[in-house]
């Protein structure tokens, strides 16, 4: 009998283990303002606090890791990481990575200097730009896409997004192309007070991305309802409105 319940109490830990094991998550992300940055060395911001909140709202136990974004994939791909987020879809990801529901809202659009007074109502006013923008990334490559069909358009791709909007603020590009929040973020850290928003290209959601092969499908599926949960709650939206941003539920 000693030995039965000797062999039962080790099964059932073992089971504990490793529901406990499938029910872990790391994420990486990059400073990705205003979504995702660190704040007195932990993740902070209000991507991750809503994936925080997922987290304990779903009793999964969560890690994070803010690197350098090359890094960050990188690891992903070694399955070292189940996830990665704040992230835009694109056919090249979702070759290696399941999406989430989408957890936020956000844009793409021009930014010009203040001096150019123009009102911009189509994209082809665009189209004898020099047309800054970060890259390569998924903002380029929209960028891009949008310069096949208007081959007067010139695309100056900078290293970073401060790079494209300090030389739009010296008029060195006509416009920058950009995520709307992380522009407006931009212009915030580097006190930049003559540049404005002149067109909204279009409306993007952002996700979670969970590595293909990796991830179990159980703790996914159990995510997004607890995602979606929280939408209908309101909880997630408060998150959201903490920033000023945009729910996409």
């Amino acid at each position: 009998m000693k030995i039965l319940t000797a062999a039962l109490t080790a099964l059932c830990m073992g089971a504990a283990t490793l529901a406990s094991a499938e029910d872990k998550l790391i994420f990486n992300t990059q400073d990705f303002r205003p979504f995702t940055f660190l704040e007195k060395g932990e993740v902070a911001g209000p991507g991750t606090e809503l994936v925080k909140l997922i987290c304990k709202s779903s009793e999964i136990q969560c890690e994070f890791n803010l690197l350098d974004w090359t890094i960050a994939q990188q690891q992903a791909k070694e399955k070292q990481v189940d996830g990665l987020y704040v992230i835009g879809w694109n056919e090249q990801r979702s070759q290696w990575l399941h999406y989430s529901l989408p957890i936020l809202k956000t844009s793409y659009g021009f930014f010009v200097n203040e001096s150019d007074t123009r009102q911009y109502s189509t994209l082809y006013n665009f189209s004898e730009h020099q047309v800054g923008v970060f890259g390569p990334s998924n903002t380029s490559k929209t960028l891009e896409t949008i310069g096949t069909a208007m081959p007067t358009m010139k695309i100056v791709l900078a290293k970073d997004d401060l790079l494209s909007f300090r030389m739009l603020s010296d008029k060195k590009v006509d416009s920058v192309y950009s995520n709307r929040d992380v522009g407006f973020e931009i212009l915030r850290q580097l006190g930049l007070k003559n540049i404005r928003f002149a067109w909204n290209h279009k409306s993007i959601n952002y996700y979670v991305g969970f590595v293909k092969g990796h991830t179990s499908r159980k703790v996914i599926n159990k995510f997004n309802k607890t995602l979606r949960q929280l939408y209908k709650d309101g909880e997630a939206q408060k998150v959201l409105d903490k920033y000023q941003l945009e729910s996409s539920m």
